[in-house]
Order: C-alpha cells, then structure tokens, then sequence
C-alpha cells in the first residue's frame, strides 16, 4: 500500500519554503463543516484498528473518528474550527501514535503516518505549529527519511501541497 511519494514530498518541501516566513499557519475560524478523508500507515503497513482525534491549539477534541478495515478514515471538523487542527491516530494495541497537521479548511485530504509525525514532533519541537517551523520540520523529514535508508519519503503527505501551509505564492 506504499505509495511513491518522494517527488511529492520533495515537492512539498518546496512550495513551503516558497510561501515565505509567515508567523502562523493559514486558515481561519468561521465557514463551513471542513470534511477530511485519509489513509493511515505506520512504518510497515496500513493501519486497520484505530481511534482518530482531531485537537485544537489548546489540545481540547473537537472532532473523532474510526479507521476503517481499509485503512481509511473520514472525519468532520465542526463550522468554526481554528487552525492549526493536529490528527492522531490511535492503533489498538500499540503504544506508538502517528500525528498529522491539518492547517486550513480548504485541505479535504490527509494521510496519517510516520512521516507526517516526524514533521508534527520537529514543528512542536521548534516552538509550534506555525508555517516557519512545519516548513523546517518537512526539510528534516526528508533527511531523516533518506539517513535511515529510506527513499526520502513514503505514503503519508497525501494533500493537496497547494492548499497546505499557505497556498501557492
């Protein structure tokens, strides 16, 4: 179920660090229920049995989810909602959570995975969620991806890169 996603990660990297040094992730509250779909993996294969929480900055739920037997899940964040969302994926029987950062209402699509939790822990990491810092952490999950032998990328930046960080500029 591993997809190709070098190039596409690559590409991401690129479009944030072309959208410049803004202090925070773009997206808004106000507008309309914001429907996200996705795939969940880990290291080695899709994830089958999970919980998916959507939180706000403060941490509280706003929104949860099952994954399906497919490894898919559909989640509705309510009218309203503030940007920067962080997704969790909570596998039944592991102690491992996989995190992704949705940071505008126009992102419809998802994944879940190691990579994406990579770029989350190093954002947080560096002092938060904000476009400068989800920018470094994606620069440092491809190297991280390509150190440890892999391909500089895997499943897991499935989105629209447009529409994420800030949008084209």
């Amino acid at each position: 179920m591993k997809k190709p996603a070098a190039s596409l990660l690559t590409s991401l990297f690129l479009l944030i660090t072309a959208c410049g040094d803004s202090k925070t992730p773009s997206g808004s509250p106000g507008g309309a229920e914001v429907h996200l779909s996705g795939v969940v993996l880990n290291d080695d294969e899709p994830v089958t049995r999970a919980k998916i929480e959507a939180t706000d900055q403060q941490g509280r739920t706003i929104a949860t989810a099952a994954v399906e037997a497919d490894a898919h899940y559909r989640l509705v964040l309510p009218a309203g909602t503030a940007f920067p969302v962080t997704l969790t994926a909570i596998p039944e029987g592991q102690d491992k959570r996989l995190k992704a950062v949705v940071t505008s209402d126009l992102v419809s699509e998802q994944d879940i995975s190691s990579v994406t939790t990579i770029v989350v822990d190093t954002a947080i990491n560096l002092g938060g969620l904000t476009e400068a810092n989800l920018a470094k952490a994606a620069g440092a999950a491809i190297s991280q991806r390509k150190s440890s032998g892999g391909s500089g990328g895997s499943a897991g930046f499935k989105g629209d890169p447009t529409k994420q960080y800030g949008g084209w500029h």
